[in-house]
């Protein structure tokens, strides 16, 4: 006697052998695929299923995307609905494949097929019927459907790093870019929040649940896929997922010259903001359609250079400009390449990365800048570096125009929101400054600069503990975050905790490899616990180092705060000036400078700096 597959979970009785689902005696009308993918779940209950293994066993004999699984898929959650407890029967194990978690009865029976209804017609739910459209194409190979449920609306979403399926891991970098472009493009539509691609990329080669990332990203849907290079070809399968259901919501496959991918981004931008009802303005109707194709050398350099750029390290950082110019000189009209050298060489001024001093540095990130507007007015990330360096130039106007631009092109950019809060608290504006690092953080959750720079503001508003706090939070889960460290030691510095700011201080300078200007800071915080010999010996150090390399004046400037020597402080405070160091910009707010504030010098230092009341 046969003994048949069946499977009892929830209302439903699975015949695996006959292919037939019932619902409480009704049939649940699904494909004859869906069905056998359902039976694979079923069977290995409990267990992960990957995608290549689900389609070798229902597509054996032939060649079929990735695609017509996850839609099945689909269409499989659609029809199941919730479980007993309200969550989802088949789970999704992100970028590895499926598991089935419902509780599962096997049944024995014989051989005879399962009882039809006492009607002798098998019944359906008209609902379900009513609602149901199929679209079978390549013979059933592929499905798509479309049920009148209602659906919440989709208003933030989160990119997640497309996987790199070309073989070669040299090109990661590839795809990082085009997950980073995507993320861009999803960001310039003003009515969706989209998450930076510095939060999505934690989630790089993750095994966590498509509900679980999106609940930790606050996010109502999640955007994935994989890239394929091959030469000069490109094919990319991009999904959109709802978060808090793992359901499948749409999907499809490109295939491109490399020169068309930027055009393809867009094109992919916009069928998301089509799925998910998203309203564009003209403008940015008119600003998707308008992309041109670019030179294939120029892209793959740029995609190089912030590849690079995301590393924040000075070498790293001289590699992205390297890359960025041979973006630029293999196609000169082509604006990110412009902004992202402005990105580079504003970075170069900065205390961390300290190589040159930012009067050599931010002319020529100006320049850059300016060039990628000339080409493209409507690029975020220009005007954002703009405004950048008219911040620290002290054009205040300017820079306050620059980032509101930047932002009003790209509400999700978390960069423009943080820089703009920079600009705020130095301004004195300290409420609009922690509304917009908010926004950043909210916008990049899982960034430590920004957690930071939360505490960064706090820190200017003179709410040392709450900086601490902050410090201390990001610590938790970044414990050689470098700084967290360095901000956590100047707050102590100021609360008079004069053994944890050493602490702190004395871990970033390891961390730095002694930076000066993290070494200026230790300097700083020795003078204050009154340990005067140690902040000479640091201020030896610091004079030792430059004679062989630059040394920003703030280095020293910080020592002299803690040695209490307000003359010596002010030479260096006017070398800042020279130099337009990005310190001097907060000198009407920044902690340690009371005393430099109170003297005429320093008053006329707050009028030549634009920043008198």
């Amino acid at each position: 006697m046969q003994v048949r597959d069946l499977y009892e979970f929830g209302p439903y009785r699975l015949d695996a052998s006959a292919r037939v689902l019932l619902r409480d005696g009704a049939v649940v009308p699904l494909t004859p695929k869906a069905l056998e993918i359902l039976a694979v779940l079923v069977k290995n209950r409990g267990e992960l299923v990957s995608k290549e293994e689900l389609m070798k066993a229902v597509w054996p004999d032939a060649f079929v995307e990735e695609g017509s699984l996850t839609q099945n898929i689909s269409i499989l959650r659609k029809m199941l609905g919730p479980d007993a407890d309200g969550g989802p029967y088949i789970e999704t194990m992100a970028k590895r494949g499926y598991r089935f978690v419902a509780q599962v009865r096997q049944v024995e029976s014989n051989g005879s097929k399962p009882a039809a209804p006492s009607s002798g017609r098998l019944r359906r739910r008209p609902a379900t019927v009513a609602a149901l459209a199929i679209l079978a194409v390549a013979g059933g190979a592929t499905l798509y459907v479309r049920l009148g449920a209602h659906r919440s609306r989709i208003q933030s979403v989160a990119v997640l790093p497309l996987e790199n399926h070309s073989g070669d891991p040299g090109q990661d970098y590839f795809a990082d870019g085009l997950t980073e472009a995507l993320t861009g493009d999803l960001a310039k539509i003003r009515t969706l929040r989209v998450i930076s691609r510095t939060s999505a990329m934690h989630y790089k080669k993750t095994t966590k649940l498509a509900p679980e990332i999106a609940r930790e990203l606050k996010v109502d849907a999640l955007v994935e896929g994989s890239v394929v290079r091959s030469g000069d070809r490109v094919q990319i399968r991009v999904q959109l997922v709802r978060g808090s259901t793992d359901e499948h919501l749409w999907s499809e496959s490109y295939e491109r010259e490399v020169r068309d991918v930027p055009r393809l981004q867009s094109e992919v931008a916009l069928a998301v903001a089509r799925e998910i009802r998203a309203r564009l303005s003209p403008e940015e109707q008119v600003r998707f359609s308008g992309r041109r194709p670019v030179n294939q050398d120029a892209f793959d350099a740029y995609l190089r250079g912030r590849y690079s750029w995301n590393e924040r390290t000075p070498a790293a950082i001289q590699a992205a400009i390297g890359h960025f110019r041979a973006a630029i000189q293999a196609d000169p009209a082509y604006a990110p390449a412009y902004a992202g050298l402005a990105d580079c060489y504003n970075q170069l001024g900065t205390l961390i990365i300290g190589e040159r001093p930012p009067s050599q540095t931010r002319p020529i990130a100006a320049a850059a800048a300016r060039k990628a507007l000339e080409i493209d007015n409507g690029l975020a990330e220009a005007h954002a570096a703009l405004a950048y360096t008219d911040l620290y130039n002290w054009n205040w106007a300017r820079a306050e125009q620059g980032f509101r631009k930047a932002i009003e092109l790209n509400p999700s950019y978390a960069s423009a929101h943080l820089w703009y809060s920079h600009y705020l608290a130095a301004r004195r504006r300290f409420n609009e400054a922690l509304q917009e690092v908010y926004t950043a953080r909210d916008l990049d959750p899982l960034s430590p600069i920004i957690a930071t720079q939360v505490g960064w503001i706090y820190f200017l508003m003179g709410r040392n503990e709450e900086a601490i706090a902050e410090c201390r939070k990001v610590l938790e889960s970044y414990p050689d975050y470098l700084w967290a460290h360095w901000l956590l030691g100047m707050a102590c510095t100021q609360e008079s905790r004069h053994d944890q700011a050493l602490a702190a201080l004395g871990k970033a300078c390891s961390l730095s490899g002694r930076n000066p200007a993290v070494l200026g800071c230790l300097a700083w915080a020795y003078g204050r616990a009154g340990e005067r010999t140690k902040a000479l010996e640091l201020l030896a150090e610091l004079t030792e180092l430059a004679r062989r390399r630059y040394v920003s004046p703030v280095a020293f400037e910080s020592a002299y705060i803690g040695l209490g020597d307000l003359d010596r402080q002010f030479d260096y405070i006017e070398q800042s000036y020279q130099e337009r160091s990005n310190s001097l910009a907060y000198f009407a707010v920044m902690p340690g400078r009371e005393l430099a504030r109170a003297d005429a010098r320093g008053q006329e230092m707050l009028r030549r700096l634009g920043l008198s009341q």
